[in-house]
C-alpha cells in the first residue's frame, strides 16, 4: 500500500511529513511517495525556487523517515498534470494499491485541477485536515464532486473499490507559504 503525495515542497516543512505520517497511520500504509512537481499550473512561477533545490528540500525533510520516498518522477518525465502521473503509476505499479494523498486546502481547489474527477475515480483519495480548512473544505465543490464516491474509514480503501477519507487529526500550522514569508 503506497500512498501518494504531489507537490511543489517550495520548500518541504514539518507539515508535508505530519501529513504523510496521519495518512500512513490512517490507511495502514507501507510507503507514501512524494512527487515533487516541476512546477504546479495552478501555482505562479514567481517565488518558486528551483527544482532541484525543491527535490533536495524535501529529501533532507523526509530523510529520517524511511517510508517516505522522495521522487522526481514528473521531472524526468515531463509530466505537469496530477492526472497523467497518476495514469502513469498506475501502469507501471499494477500491483500496488496505490492511494492519492491532499490536503484539505487541495480539496477546495481540487475542481479546478485539470481530470480532476478522473482523478477521483482512477484512485481513492485521503484528505488530511489542514488548520482553517476542515469545514470550507467538507463544504466546498471538491467536496461535492467526491460526495458520488462512497466515503470510509481510510484503513478500507483500495483501488478495487474506490472511495475517500478525510483525516480530522490534529493538523500541523506549517506551510511553504509562511516558510518564504518568513525568510524573505
Amino acid at each position: 500500500r503506497i500512498g501518494l503525495i504531489g507537490g511543489s515542497f517550495n520548500p518541504a516543512h514539518e507539515g508535508h511529513v505530519h501529513m504523510a505520517r496521519y495518512a500512513r497511520q490512517a490507511a495502514r500504509l507501507d510507503q507514501v511517495w512524494w512527487l515533487v512537481s516541476p512546477q504546479n499550473p495552478l501555482k505562479s512561477k514567481r517565488g518558486m525556487a528551483p527544482f532541484v533545490q525543491r527535490l533536495v528540500s524535501a529529501r533532507d525533510v523526509s530523510q529520517p523517515y524511511s517510508w517516505i520516498k522522495v521522487l522526481d518522477f514528473e521531472q524526468k518525465k515531463d509530466l505537469q498534470f496530477t492526472a497523467d502521473s497518476l495514469s502513469l503509476l498506475v501502469k507501471r505499479c499494477p500491483r500496488a494499491d496505490l492511494i492519492w494523498i491532499m490536503g484539505a486546502d487541495n480539496l477546495i481547489q481540487f475542481p479546478q485541477w485539470k481530470r480532476a474527477y478522473f482523478i477521483s475515480r482512477l484512485l481513492p483519495i485521503i484528505v488530511v485536515n489542514r488548520p482553517q480548512y476542515g469545514f470550507k473544505a467538507l463544504s466546498s465543490a471538491g467536496a461535492a464532486m467526491m460526495s458520488s464516491h462512497r466515503k470510509m474509514p481510510a484503513r478500507n480503501l483500495n483501488r478495487k473499490n474506490g472511495g475517500w477519507a478525510f483525516i480530522h487529526a490534529a493538523s500541523d500550522p506549517a506551510s511553504s507559504t509562511a516558510i518564504r514569508g518568513r525568510t524573505a
